[in-house]
């Protein structure tokens, strides 16, 4: 399982985001969607590799992605008229407002690790510990079995300890590439929790995050 790079695109207009980040699926980038007044918060629940911040008359693209920069760390890819990228504000790379698809993915593969090398490493996040290699799970030393559908979405979730995945990222799931994403992801995370022993009403392990998706916070030891 892969942690693909999650990229943030923060604009105010609908329009031609949906195209974007369909496209961007397609060259291995997840992609999420976020108004210029939620972007801090949703950026902090799902802390990105990077944000695609656009500049508008109705918000200022620099201000922005200085506020991402200050309270939650992620650089920003500013698109505006502009002509040059500026330091020292979160900015690490600027665009002009028709940017193509092929220059948003080459930067955010320049920010992002390369997933292929957490691929088969062994990944253990508090009293959790799942190995690749040998598609065994433990928690608290005891074994846990796994089906593979449950094996391949706990792997995920681990990848991406203490952020949110969001049913995009779960699309790369091969299981989970259907019209009814949100639902079949909501079944097998009840599935995980109940062999994890988590609580099903009021989880400690597996957290829902409204409107956003699911959260997998480290067991204490």
């Amino acid at each position: 399982m892969q942690a693909r790079p999650l990229l943030l695109i923060i604009d105010p207009h609908a329009a031609g985001v949906t195209s974007l980040a369909a496209a961007l699926q397609g060259q291995g980038i997840d992609a999420v969607a976020a108004h210029p007044t939620d972007a801090v918060a949703h950026a902090a629940a799902l802390l990105p590799n990077v944000a695609l911040v656009t500049d508008t008359p109705q918000c200022s693209g620099m201000a922005l992605a200085h506020a991402l920069h200050t309270r939650t760390g992620i650089p920003s890819i500013l698109a505006s008229t502009g002509t040059g990228a500026a330091a020292g504000l979160g900015v690490v790379a600027h665009l002009p407002l028709s940017y193509q698809v092929a220059d948003v993915a080459a930067i955010v593969r320049t920010l992002s690790p390369d997933p292929g090398q957490r691929r088969h490493i062994a990944v253990e996040v508090g009293a959790l510990r799942l190995d690749p290699a040998t598609a065994e799970v433990r928690l608290h030393g005891r074994r846990i079995d796994l089906p593979s559908r449950e094996f391949q979405l706990l792997h995920l979730l681990m990848l991406h300890t203490g952020r949110v995945v969001t049913p995009t990222q779960a699309n790369q799931l091969s299981w989970c590439r259907d019209s009814q994403v949100p639902d079949v992801l909501a079944a097998h995370v009840g599935y995980l929790r109940a062999r994890l022993g988590d609580h099903l009403h009021d989880p400690n392990i597996i957290v829902a995050v409204r409107t956003l998706g699911y959260r997998l916070d480290p067991p204490h030891r």
